[in-house]
């Protein structure tokens, strides 16, 4: 149902809090769609919905992000750890959509050595 321009973001900023508190209680995006479109209360198609929402979450983890109280400390001599050479940060990457056996192999595939000659010197 086509709706007026700017409509789907009205509707999403408007419902943000309640979306955000039912996907950090492992509700799927699918049925909280499905849920408000029964009720009315969103109107847009369930593409922009998602998209809407991938946004709406990405700033989301921003924002708590900078929000969060760190106390700004510069870096000199006194306060540096020293790093290994051939340190990398340390990225996770796990899906909320994932089973615990599926992000098993997710980790498993990612974490393995790749064989494009990288590893070997």
């Amino acid at each position: 149902m086509p709706t007026e321009w700017g409509q789907a973001k009205i509707e999403i900023l408007a419902l943000r809090d309640e979306i955000l508190a039912k996907i950090e209680q492992g509700i799927l995006v699918r049925t909280i769609y499905e849920d408000l479109s029964a009720l009315g209360r969103v109107t847009m198609s369930r593409r922009s919905f998602y998209d809407r929402v991938k946004q709406l979450r990405s700033s989301a983890a921003k924002s708590s992000g900078s929000s969060a109280a760190k106390p700004h400390v510069r870096p000199n001599s006194q306060n540096r750890q020293p790093r290994a050479a051939n340190a990398h940060p340390i990225q996770t990457n796990t899906l909320p959509t994932l089973k615990a056996e599926e992000q098993a192999e997710f980790n498993r595939l990612w974490d393995a050595p790749s064989d494009d000659g990288e590893d070997a010197q």
